[in-house]
This record gives structure tokens, sequence and C-alpha cells, in this order.
């Protein structure tokens, strides 16, 4: 008896389906939280405060659905928590919006270096991009794409470049969050805020999905 062979299973890549779900989890249902509360004529302090708990509302129930500890959830909540102690004693609405500001500033850091390693040693893009490499073509497979790195100036090229893109997009988020953080109405901030990194990062995105096709960098 002739039996078909069935498929190995794959853990499928995120879709962008849901990175779009995540984006709006993550910005767009805080920003709708806060200006809906805003027309109902809830101060701005209560505002920010209800709109900010939504994605640790978020975090919290993705632990409790799979069981696992999300290190960099973990931080988001930490970074809230911290803000939201500080802005209950001051009683400042742009203490909270500082808080968004600071920690985009963290992720400035990451731009900064990923810059810096476009002239220093390998991208750190490459560092970066390893995990889902490896989860999507094994050790081997890794290997043979790190190898190209001493062997195709091409590639070497290209990298750079990727990275060198990302970390401007990183940076240009942080002076967007910053700008809004402390020069822009309390009114305005928020929706800056939230709308400012997703504006960017949705374009470096479909630039990096073409960019790694054209020049071959996919494993």
């Amino acid at each position: 008896m002739t039996t078909t062979a069935q498929p190995e299973s794959r853990t499928a890549a995120p879709s962008r389906g849901t990175l779009l779900l995540h984006l709006f989890v993550d910005f767009g249902l805080p920003l709708i939280a806060f200006y809906g509360l805003r027309v109902a004529g809830v101060d701005q302090w209560w505002a920010l405060l209800l709109s900010g708990v939504i994605p640790v509302v978020a975090v919290i129930a993705k632990f409790v659905r799979t069981r696992k500890i999300d290190f960099l959830a973990v931080f988001v909540i930490s970074v809230v928590a911290l803000s939201l102690g500080v802005s209950a004693m001051t009683g400042d609405a742009r203490t909270m919006l500082v808080r968004d500001a600071w920690g985009g500033l963290l992720g400035g850091l990451v731009a900064v270096w990923l810059l810096a390693s476009v002239w220093v040693g390998r991208p750190a893009l490459m560092s970066l991009y390893r995990t889902f490499v490896l989860a999507k073509v094994g050790a081997d497979g890794l290997h043979a794409w790190e190898s190209k790195w001493d062997t195709d100036r091409k590639f070497r090229y290209a990298m750079r470049v990727l990275t060198f893109v990302w970390g401007c997009a990183g940076l240009l988020n942080v002076v967007a969050t910053l700008f809004a953080a402390y020069l822009l109405p309390l009114d305005l901030a928020p929706a800056v805020l939230n709308a400012s990194w997703p504006v960017i990062l949705v374009p470096t995105l479909l630039f990096h999905l073409y960019y790694t096709k054209k020049w071959d960098l996919r494993a």
C-alpha cells in the first residue's frame, strides 16, 4: 500500500497581516483610545495613562496564551510601569510623553550601533539577521550565508547599504519622537509619537524586502 508523504511542518514566518496587527495593537489602539477619551472629556493625563495600558494588556494576554516569556515584552512592561510611577508622582501629562521619547531613544542606540558597524567590522544587521537565517536554513545554510562575507564583494557592499538604511530609519524615529514629546502640543504629540515609527517602518521594510531579493542577500 502506497502512502503519500506528508510535508514536513515548518514554523511559518510572520505574515504581513500579523505584522500589521501588531502595529495596530501597539500604535493604533492606544491612539484611538487616547483621542476617544479626549473627545469624551477625559483629562489629558488620564487619557494618556489609560491608552498607555493597552500594549501592556496585549503583552499579558500573549503570555497567557503562549506561556512563553518574551523578554522584549518584559522590557516594554518595565518601561511603561516606570513611566506610570513617575508620572503618578508628578501628575504631569508631558512626563508620559517624555517616557515614550526615552523609550525611542533606546532604539536610537541600536541605530547608532548599526551605523557604526557599517564602517567597523561586519554590519550589525548580520548579527541581528543571524537567528532568522538559522531558523530558516539550519546551521549549514547559516554557515554558507555568513561565508559570503569573505568571498562576495557585492554581498559585503549590499549588507553595508542595508544596515545603513535601517540605522538611518532608527535615528529618524528618535528625532521625530523627541520633537513630539518636547515641543508639540499635548493633544497633538500622541499622534506623532504613535504614527512616527509605523510610517518609517513600513517603507523601510518594503525596501528591505526589495533590496534583499535584488542583491541575493536572503539565505
